[in-house]
């Protein structure tokens, strides 16, 4: 039997408009869950399902098929009708007509409904849900979440007693359909959506009903910008490969500062500058000429989640003993000597046109050498942490 994927595509969507043609940390929102449909390498065929053509071309750039909705077909302009709702030519609110409007067009299968809005989801965890539908023989398969949370339903305990405090861990876990992945024997959606009963359960939750263990993570839904935001997050952490708790406090600790303005002036440069910065066009020798004598900061970038400076100190002068846990360091010499000293001992000496890196964790520090002033361009993260060290 075959197996397909299903993306259902809505162009004015209304808490977040239009957030299937948004850029999350800079891809399209529904390539994530296109890659890893895949990447699971499970699907004889993958669709994305809408009645906007203009997700026509995005299913051509990404590789897969597109099924093109008729509005009156589960759409914008539903006119279709079941025991779940009976639409009158307004915006379905139902997956029973869009999916059996779908599966109508296709012979018996497994049937995948992967949410655009979950773009954590994994290629495993897609392989493994597919597996389990197909495997337990299921009717119709859903993606829940667990959480351990007294909850309350009205006013009322659910899961807890007012009269005595248990910990939470102990609690009877809740288990949520998270809508990331939800799936279906087809002839078996098909049969309870005709037959219409209202008696037995279905068509969505039909037959012998299934329920699939999600990550909290890959259960993130974007339905709000709140959501997007923690998708765009969790995106950016795990792009950037780190490690959470990599680091912890030791009593070698001194001081933690992040503005930049004042950890600079602790080193001795008092001089800063940062009227001139996130301009297009910047020119070192008239830097030079503007800022004067040694020592000096003149902040070029300061945007997003990057910060570049250039910094100018005397020989002796440098950066107190420290570390940054949350950004990688680099540095380009443009003038003068400086040496890196490491904890360990070991030094990197670098002269004009060298370029130095330190990976996040590396206590270090900074003395410009030789017998002239030295200028370092200093590139990391905004609002960068430094953790002082003895």
């Amino acid at each position: 039997m075959k197996k397909i994927a299903m993306i259902p595509m809505l162009l004015r969507s209304t808490r977040v408009p239009d957030k299937n043609l948004l850029y999350v940390d800079g891809h399209l929102l529904v390539s994530y869950v296109v890659r890893a449909c895949q990447q699971a390498e499970i699907f004889d065929e993958i669709y994305l399902n809408s009645e906007h053509l203009v997700f026509s071309k995005i299913a051509e750039m990404l590789g897969v098929q597109f099924y093109h909705r008729k509005p009156e077909n589960g759409g914008s302009a539903c006119e279709m009708t079941n025991k779940s709702r009976q639409c009158s030519k307004d915006r379905c609110q139902t997956h029973d007509h869009f999916l059996f409007d779908f599966m109508r067009n296709f012979e018996p299968c497994h049937l995948a409904l992967v949410h655009t809005t979950s773009p954590l989801l994994k290629p495993a965890t897609i392989k493994n849900f597919v597996s389990t539908l197909e495997k337990q023989n299921y009717d119709s398969l859903f993606s829940v979440e667990e959480r351990y949370a007294e909850t309350l339903l009205g006013n009322q305990p659910f899961n807890f007693s007012f009269s005595k405090k248990i910990p939470t861990q102990t609690l009877p876990p809740l288990r949520t359909i998270s809508w990331a992945l939800s799936g279906w024997k087809t002839s078996s959606f098909m049969e309870s959506y005709l037959r219409n009963d209202p008696n037995e359960n279905g068509p969505t939750f039909c037959g012998k009903v299934g329920y699939f263990n999600m990550d909290r993570i890959e259960a993130l839904d974007g339905d709000t910008w709140d959501d997007i935001r923690l998708i765009e997050a969790s995106l950016q952490y795990q792009r950037q490969q780190v490690k959470a708790g990599a680091f912890r406090y030791s009593e070698n600790v001194t001081a933690v500062e992040y503005e930049l303005r004042d950890l600079i002036s602790h080193d001795g440069v008092v001089k800063y500058e940062d009227k001139g910065s996130n301009v297009r066009l910047s020119n070192l020798d008239e830097i030079k000429k503007k800022m004067g004598k040694a020592p000096w900061l003149y902040l070029l970038v300061y945007a997003g989640t990057d910060q570049t400076a250039l910094i100018c100190q005397q020989p002796g002068e440098g950066a107190r003993k420290h570390c940054h846990v949350t950004h990688d360091e680099w540095w380009v010499v443009l003038e003068g000597s400086f040496e890196w000293r490491l904890i360990d001992g070991s030094a990197v000496k670098a002269n004009a046109k060298d370029v130095v890196f330190l990976p996040r964790g590396t206590v270090h520090s900074i003395v410009c050498t030789g017998d002239a002033p030295g200028i370092r361009l200093a590139c990391g993260g905004r609002y960068m942490e430094h953790i002082y060290v003895r």
